[in-house]
């Protein structure tokens, strides 16, 4: 059984750790919008028990995505409704990007594993030179990592934003985000030269460290439930899947 307070107390921190630019509310749901970058930011997730139903979720999330310039999609998460999913599998709109939502205890200690040779520097602003390699290292385009910086610049609870230093030079970025005894972490990336070389892992362990010194209690995370290696990595270091969720958009064409 999904623990669905959990899942509320999660989604609650994601929102705030990843703020859209601009939010509608209809009827328990949040259509979340940021210029189309990335899915979190721009897509309609559920939050509070609805009563409006498939069909009715499904027009307004056209309308209003449409009329904003970006493509209409939905998160489905285990506080959508029952009929919801279906109704949009009906309707023909596709799964993507099915997805893991893991949670640690931090109780323990957090041990700093990983590269030795690895430095990680902390901020707590998104500064100009973290929003650039960070972007490079997601290999976003230029308009991506105009919002990637709006977005980051919006987060309003306290953030650590890791750069991972390799003989002085920057090979991965991501941030962690404390809110309220959970410390989140995201947008982990490692250039493709250092990977395997346990720089993102020396990278997540100052995060983590980072959260308890903040108060977190718990520590969460998303991955893709395709990233094998990621999700073996989440699970060697305590993470462990409490609920999953799956994106929808419209067919194409």
């Amino acid at each position: 059984m999904t623990d669905i307070a959990l899942v509320r107390t999660i989604e609650e921190r994601l929102f705030n750790a990843w703020p859209a630019l601009q939010t509608v509310y209809c009827d328990g749901w949040m259509l979340r919008m940021a210029g189309g970058h990335t899915k979190r930011s721009n897509a309609a997730s559920p939050f509070y028990p609805s009563s409006i139903s498939g069909e009715e979720l499904i027009r307004t999330v056209k309308s209003l995505y449409r009329r904003a310039g970006i493509e209409p999609m939905v998160r489905i998460t285990p506080l959508a409704g029952e009929g919801i999913d279906q109704a949009f599998a009906e309707a023909g709109w596709t799964i993507y990007d099915e997805t893991d939502v893991m949670v640690a205890s931090l109780a323990e200690r957090v041990k700093m594993e990983g590269a030795r040779d690895a430095a990680v520097v902390l901020s707590e602003e998104p500064t100009e030179a973290w929003v650039e390699g960070a972007a490079e290292a997601y290999e976003l385009a230029d308009w991506q990592r105009d919002m990637l910086g709006r977005i980051v610049g919006s987060i309003r609870v306290e953030t650590a934003f890791a750069t991972v230093y390799i003989d002085r030079k920057a090979v991965g970025f991501g941030l962690g985000v404390s809110d309220r005894g959970y410390v989140g972490l995201y947008d982990l990336a490692v250039h493709p030269a250092a990977r395997g070389s346990g720089a993102g892992q020396r990278m997540i362990g100052a995060l983590l460290h980072w959260g308890r010194s903040h108060g977190a209690r718990s520590a969460y995370l998303q991955v893709r439930q395709t990233n094998v290696k990621a999700h073996a990595l989440y699970e060697r270091l305590g993470f462990q899947v409490a609920y999953a969720y799956h994106c929808r958009r419209m067919p194409q064409g």
